[in-house]
């Protein structure tokens, strides 16, 4: 009788500080939302990014990786001048197919509404979409949000709502691990700065 009320007590302090530690509604879920923390110098000869996201690969940007080669696109990832703080990051493009920053994985409950918003900028972004697309155990592109299709704008706020999905087969009280990607494909340059995911309540 007492190992089962001590086994009772333990799982209710795990349950407690599960619910510590969830995310709260409208506390920032990505981490260095304002690219204003620096990932540490490259060493000589060695690109930011690979053909693959090394869970995710380095980038200049600290919690943030990057991948710059896909669909035979060449993009580069450069430090910028902020919306409102020191830095800023731009997404370059050397050969148009498709680059993109990707989020630390964030984990969220099936049916949670989230919100994203963030400042975007373009200097000849045309030829192709630029959006912010959420991936993850959810599966690839289970929603997006779409950037402004000019090819040219000045510093610019996007925001949009999403829900993340149900699973088919799994339990629907199991954590998702998913991801934001900001896509570019397009020419030219695309800037962000000052993101957010919260949890809408």
């Amino acid at each position: 009788m007492r190992y089962a009320i001590a086994i009772m007590a333990i799982n209710a302090m795990a349950l407690s500080a599960g619910a510590a530690n969830a995310p709260k509604p409208g506390a920032n879920l990505l981490g260095n939302a304002s690219f204003e923390e620096r990932s540490g110098e490259r060493k000589p000869g060695e690109p930011w990014g690979t053909g693959f996201l090394d869970g995710v690969s380095r980038s200049p940007f600290s919690h943030w990786g990057y991948g710059g080669f896909w669909d035979g696109g060449d993009y580069d990832i450069k430090l910028g001048a902020g919306h409102s703080g020191k830095l800023s990051a731009r997404l370059v493009c050397r050969q148009k197919g498709r680059g993109g920053i990707c989020s630390e994985a964030i984990r969220v409950a099936p049916g949670t509404k989230l919100q994203f918003k963030g400042w975007f900028k373009a200097i000849g972004a045309k030829g192709g979409q630029c959006s912010v697309n959420f991936e993850g155990e959810p599966g690839d592109g289970w929603a997006r949000v779409d950037l402004p299709t000019k090819s040219d704008y000045e510093w610019t706020q996007v925001s949009g709502t999403v829900t993340v999905p149900v699973p088919k087969n799994s339990s629907a009280e199991a954590p998702r691990e998913i991801h934001v990607f900001i896509y570019t494909q397009a020419y030219g340059e695309l800037w962000m700065d000052d993101v957010s995911l919260t949890m809408v309540e």
